[in-house]
């Protein structure tokens, strides 16, 4: 049984400056609750009592944030930047995750809305620990509000559930919720990106993804988050 998380809160969110400059991105708010606080309580609810959080710029912020939640919640703030990778190395040798148990790992600046099923029950409930490093909720690029990226990976069939693959054109996005076994990480530097070993698990072929049907909105600009408050305030 899954019962362990970690939300990335420690980027610097530049591409949202100067709101940035005052609050940490994963702090914005969309609704009555800022984007971190709304993953937190999407994890209690399937009662996931193990969350950690990692921070930098502007610690204290999440600190204070994250405190009604009590022991539930444990923030470590890292003394330099770490990139997602080193993030989660450096909880699983500070002890705050156990590497012998597959995690859930959220991007602490992304949004959705549970319409139609639990998105991280829909992932636990692909999850296979013989066949799989890292199975990741993806979302279609055309119907991802506010993306307009080039896409990030295809899946290897159709339907909801698949091996994950590279495309010149893909059709679809990670949208910052995955499972991964964290056996598979390396502690050979201590600042590397999830990617590389994303990357690295897709060539043995044992990552797999999720054709999620939820609502998603990127919140990439001010702009965007503008545009998705609007949407939310009008239901």
């Amino acid at each position: 049984m899954i019962n362990q998380a970690m939300i990335f809160a420690a980027g610097l969110g530049k591409r949202m400056l100067p709101l940035t400059n005052s609050i940490p991105k994963p702090l914005v708010k969309v609704n009555d609750y800022s984007l971190l606080e709304n993953s937190i309580e999407k994890l209690l609810k399937l009662n996931f009592n193990k969350i950690v959080v990692n921070s930098f710029h502007l610690s204290e912020q999440i600190i204070d944030t994250t405190a009604r939640f009590g022991s539930r919640v444990e923030v470590v703030v890292e003394e330099t930047r770490l990139e997602t990778g080193g993030g989660l190395l450096n909880c699983l040798i500070k002890g705050k995750l156990n590497k012998e148990f597959p995690v859930i790992l959220i991007n602490g600046d992304i949004y959705w809305e549970d319409i139609k099923y639990s998105s991280i029950s829909k992932l636990l409930e692909k999850w296979d620990n013989e066949k799989m490093d890292i199975i990741m909720c993806m979302k279609e690029k055309k119907f991802f509000f506010g993306y307009e990226g080039n896409g990030d990976y295809d899946l290897l069939d159709n339907g909801d559930y698949s091996q994950l693959i590279y495309s010149k054109n893909p059709d679809f996005v990670f949208t910052g919720l995955q499972i991964i076994d964290p056996k598979i990480i390396s502690d050979e530097k201590t600042f590397f990106s999830l990617k590389e070993v994303i990357d690295k698990s897709i060539k043995k072929k044992k990552v797999y993804g999720i054709n999620d049907n939820n609502p998603w909105f990127h919140i990439g600009t001010i702009e965007s988050l503008e545009k998705t408050r609007r949407i939310l305030k009008d239901g």
